[in-house]
C-alpha cells in the first residue's frame, strides 16, 4: 500500500512539474508576442518617421497621423498578454488593409516601394504569429 502512496506522489509531483513549466512556457510566448507587437509598432512609427522627413513634411498634424497606427499595435501589444492570438490577427488584419489602401491611392506605386521595412513587417508578423499560436495551445491545455 506504502507503494502505490509513493507512486502517486511521483505521478502527483511529476504532473506539477509539467504545470509549472507549462506555465513559464506560457509567460515566455505571451512575452514574446507582446515584444513583437511592440517592435512592430517602433518599425511603423520610424518608417513613416523617415518618409515624412524625407519629403520634408514634418508638422504636428502629420506626426498626430502617423502615431495612430503605432499606438493602435502598443494596445495590441498589451492585449496580447489575454488574447495573443487575436492581437496578432487583427495587427495583421490593419497592417495589410493599410497596404492595400496606400496601394490603391498611390496607383501601385506603394505596393513595390519601401519593400526592405515591408520585409521586415512581414517577418515581425510571422513570428508573432508562431509564439501566439504556441501560447494559444498551452491556455487551452492549461484550462483542459
Amino acid at each position: 500500500m506504502q507503494q502505490n502512496s509513493q507512486e502517486e506522489n511521483v505521478v502527483s509531483g511529476l504532473f506539477d512539474n509539467y504545470q509549472e513549466t507549462q506555465k513559464e512556457i506560457l509567460q515566455i510566448e505571451l512575452r514574446k508576442t507582446r515584444n513583437k507587437l511592440f517592435t512592430l509598432s517602433a518599425v511603423v512609427f520610424g518608417s513613416d518617421l523617415l518618409a515624412l522627413v524625407t519629403a520634408n513634411a514634418l508638422n504636428i498634424s502629420t506626426l498626430i497621423v502617423i502615431l495612430v497606427i503605432p499606438v493602435l499595435l502598443l494596445g495590441l501589444g498589451f492585449f496580447a498578454g489575454k488574447e495573443p492570438l487575436l492581437s496578432m490577427i487583427i495587427a495583421a488584419l490593419v497592417i495589410g488593409g493599410i497596404w492595400v489602401y496606400a496601394a490603391i491611392v498611390t496607383g501601385g506605386m506603394a505596393a513595390i516601394s519601401g519593400w526592405l521595412v515591408k520585409a521586415i513587417i512581414v517577418y515581425l508578423v510571422i513570428a508573432g504569429f508562431q509564439n501566439a499560436v504556441e501560447a494559444q495551445k498551452i491556455k487551452k491545455e492549461l484550462k483542459g
